[in-house]
Parts: structure tokens; C-alpha cells; sequence
């Protein structure tokens, strides 16, 4: 968010710092990591990819033996983003949600060596989130964005683990078992894990999926896109875009009134809200949260 865009952004919403783009408001006491993006911002290549794979190219071997400089995939990543994070920590935070991968195949496609991901007809609706952390072709992925975690642990920061594209409650039972596998069950030294909203079935579900997690975040741009059913990169339905629109701060509310009743906490995850007047109204009188992650 530039200094310029700061200004009609309402006063009173507490905006929570992101790593990778830091935000210049004043200092939060949390801070919201996405492995998504830090992967694609300074892995370069997709985590479930080896140097012996057949489908990389010349090019792509000879880049990707480059970037690990004599490391494992597995040692170089974790080592990698590790230091991204920890870079990112300041003082001010006390709590460190790191969010786990919740990009889909058409984006894993970009990396290097993502041409071991399938070709999906519809990624945006396709393996991500628990689906892809649950899969066996991600099986060894999931255990170094784990092994992320278990590190800065160790290392003393505060870590609470955020879950993307929970979209049914066999997905929250999947991936608190899969998280317990990898050595972070949850609860265990107060380990809190919540889940994101991206999709309307998260929401109404927001109730139940509530007994399974430890608070919620709302990603208000992907629940926009999948409610209105619009993609935003589409430039001939920007017209329909609308993430002030009546039927998403419905579904907000439900997952509000969840996260109230069971007196856990809230989230949001914006873009561009400085865009929305109408969602910022919203988010200062309804929502309450303790931070609006804006992107």
C-alpha cells in the first residue's frame, strides 16, 4: 500500500502488517505470512520439484541447481523461507500467522518445474488448499511448509498456523490429522490453527467448522470471486465485480455471528481496500475484527 493510499483508508480499522509486503501503517502486534507468496517471490520453484525430475528442461535444471547453490530442494527451502520470515519480524509482533499454500495449479504452473502439476480444465476450483496438502503428489511439499513452522518455533516466535481453501467440514478433520502427522497437532504448547474463508460452503459451515479450528480469516477477494462467480483477471466482467456487493457482506455476517457465538477470533484479508469506501464502512461498524489484513 503506498503512502498515498493511506489517507482514505478509515482511521478506526486496524490494519495488520503482511509479509511479503510490509505495511507502512503503524507497527502491528501480529503479522500475516503467505507462503504463497513467498514462494513465488523468492523460491522461484515449485516445492515439490527434484533436480532428477524428467520434466524439467535444460534451462529450468541448470536454474534451479543455480538457486539451490549445492543445497537440497529440502534444505534450501525451508532455509529460505525461514530467513524471508524471520526478516519480517520486527519487535512489535507478538503473533506470527503464517498462512500454508493455498495457490492453484495454473500458478504452481509458473514456478520452476511446475510442469509436474496437471492440467486443469477449472485450477481456480481445482487441488488447492487441503485437497493439495492431503494428495500424495504434495505429500513431501506439505512436510517442508511444516517443517517451516516446527523451525521458527524452535527459534521462539510465536507461530499460529492458517489453513487455506477449507471447503467442507471432512476438509477440517483432513488437514488437523495431517497437521498432527507432521509433529503440530493442535493445541499442543497453545499451537492455534485457524481457517480461511475463500469459499461460500466455508461460510455457512463457519458454525461448525469453528469446532475444528481456532478462529477464522475471511479472504474477501477470493469469497467475492466465488460468490459473484466472476474472476477478477477477467477484464470484460469488471463491471460485475463488486466486492461492496450485498450478497458477500451476507455471507460475512454468518461467519461473523460464528466467530462471535464461539468467541474466536476474526480476521479479514483485503486488497485495494481503499477501493471499497462502502466495505470499510462494513468492516469498522460489523466485523469488529482485530485486523484487516490489506494487501
Amino acid at each position: 500500500m503506498s503512502l498515498e493510499q493511506q489517507p482514505t483508508i478509515l482511521p478506526q480499522l486496524v490494519l495488520g502488517n503482511t509479509l511479503p509486503q510490509i505495511s507502512t501503517q503503524t507497527p502491528s502486534s501480529d503479522l500475516f505470512v503467505s507462503l504463497s507468496e513467498l514462494i513465488a517471490e523468492s523460491v522461484f520453484y515449485h516445492p515439490a520439484v527434484s533436480v532428477e525430475d524428467s520434466s524439467l528442461t535444460e534451462l529450468e535444471k541448470n536454474s534451479l541447481l543455480a538457486l539451490l547453490d549445492g543445497k537440497t530442494v529440502e534444505e534450501h527451502f525451508v532455509e529460505t523461507l525461514v530467513t524471508r520470515i524471520e526478516q519480517g519480524i520486527t519487535p512489535h509482533h507478538k503473533v506470527i500467522r503464517v498462512c500454508l499454500s493455498g495457490i492453484d495449479s495454473a500458478q504452481f504452473h509458473t514456478l520452476i518445474g511446475g510442469d509436474i502439476e496437471p492440467v486443469e480444465q477449472n485450477p481456480a476450483m481445482g487441488v488447492r488448499g487441503v485437497s493439495r496438502f492431503a494428495s500424495h503428489a504434495y505429500a513431501n511439499a506439505f512436510a517442508l511448509e511444516c517443517r517451516v513452522i516446527k523451525t521458527l518455533q524452535e527459534k521462539g516466535h510465536h507461530i499460529e498456523i492458517v489453513v487455506p481453501f477449507v471447503r467442507a467440514l471432512s476438509d477440517a478433520a483432513t488437514i488437523i490429522d495431517r497437521l498432527a502427522e507432521q509433529g503440530l497437532p493442535r493445541g499442543l504448547n497453545g499451537l492455534k490453527v485457524l481457517y480461511v474463508c475463500n469459499v461460500p460452503s466455508a461460510a455457512m459451515l463457519a458454525d461448525r467448522l469453528l469446532q475444528y479450528f481456532d478462529g477464522v480469516m475471511i479472504d474477501w477477494q477470493d469469497l467475492s470471486q466465488f460468490t459473484l462467480g466472476v474472476d477478477k483477471a477477467n477484464s470484460e466482467l469488471d463491471y460485475l465485480y463488486n466486492p461492496d456487493s450485498e450478497a458477500i457482506t451476507l455471507l460475512a455476517e454468518v461467519v461473523i455471528k460464528a466467530a462471535h457465538q464461539a468467541k474466536k477470533p476474526l480476521l479479514m484479508i483485503t486488497y485495494s481496500l481503499q477501493d471499497f469506501p462502502k466495505l470499510q464502512t462494513f468492516l469498522t461498524e460489523t466485523a469488529q475484527s482485530e485486523s484487516v489484513y490489506n494487501f
